[in-house]
């Protein structure tokens, strides 16, 4: 297998699947080949002519590698953030901004 057929192999919709979106795969993917480059190691085994991207692919179809994104607090509501706005117009000194 060459580098190039290995790369035709990648199942984009199904990695942007497990990934939870396309832009979150490509965030993982591109933080994954920048540590490997910087040294970490591969956690899966490497075929031989396979294209390093190939094999951080099925790290993440393997689900060995996923993005963790902190749960954010809640939005306040459409009226609460009103009311912080009518504060900071308050205490802006009575300007009118």
């Amino acid at each position: 297998m060459s580098i190039y057929d290995s790369l035709h192999t990648i199942q984009l919709d199904k990695l942007s699947e497990v990934a939870g979106g396309k832009a979150r795969l490509t965030y993982l993917v591109a933080q994954r080949l920048r540590a490997i480059n910087n040294g970490a190691q591969l956690l899966v085994e490497r075929q031989p002519g396979e294209a390093l991207l190939s094999a951080v692919c099925r790290e993440v179809l393997e689900k060995k590698i996923w993005l963790e994104i902190p749960e954010t607090e809640e939005l306040p509501a459409e009226e609460e953030e009103f009311d912080l706005l009518a504060l900071s117009t308050e205490d802006a000194g009575g300007l009118d901004l």
